[in-house]
């Protein structure tokens, strides 16, 4: 099947009610290779653009300025371009080891669709920020855990699993493996907060 702007858009809408039917659908998708890592990437940048303008119109308590990570856009963009590369073939190849069936470019559609749920929720919070912070705070809890099921649901359906305990275990393992590779790489690539060396 292919992907055309509307099925983007009840896919996006799909994963908040029903992410597990969304996922299905979304893995039905005839895409490139080259097509889903230019859509990883545009993601990130999303990501990092909607981090930069929630950061801008968030009200920071006096007692917490200048004690941030003084990351730059382009070193946080790193970050999370690292990250989700390697998240895409470690939750394949754990997965894989565990008995699931994805393949990588499954594995790519549904870290893509995640990215874009977590950059909608983010815009949601952007604007809730501007009406009332306390609202947008408990919005962002509200997020977290939407986001939490969707990767679940989505991991699960893309390997085939019977058991949301299994993929449980699979992302435990992917998060870890994915941090202490991305801190090895990041470390190497000399990616790190401003005036903290690498």
């Amino acid at each position: 099947m292919n992907m055309t702007p509307q099925s983007a858009l009840r896919a996006l809408w799909g994963t908040i009610t029903d992410p597990a039917n969304a996922a299905r659908h979304v893995l039905t998708w005839q895409i490139s290779l080259a097509n889903l890592w230019a859509a990883l990437l545009l993601v990130a940048v999303l990501n990092v653009l909607m981090l930069a303008l929630l950061q801008a119109v968030s009200p920071v308590p006096v007692a917490l300025e200048g004690q941030g990570m003084g990351l730059t856009p382009f070193s946080y963009a790193a970050i999370i371009l690292v990250f989700l590369f390697l998240l895409v073939y470690t939750i394949y190849h754990i997965g894989r080891m565990m008995g699931g069936q994805g393949t990588v470019d499954d594995s790519l559609k549904v870290i893509v669709l995640f990215q874009a749920v977590s950059v909608s929720l983010e815009a949601v919070q952007v604007l809730l920020v501007i009406i009332s912070p306390m609202i947008a705070g408990y919005f962002g809890i509200i997020s977290l855990v939407i986001l939490i099921r969707c990767v679940l649901n989505f991991v699960n359906v893309m390997h085939g699993f019977e058991s949301i305990g299994k993929t449980i275990l699979v992302m435990l393992f992917a998060l870890i493996a994915t941090a202490l590779i991305a801190g090895i790489v990041l470390s190497v690539l000399g990616v790190a907060p401003t005036g903290v060396p690498a």
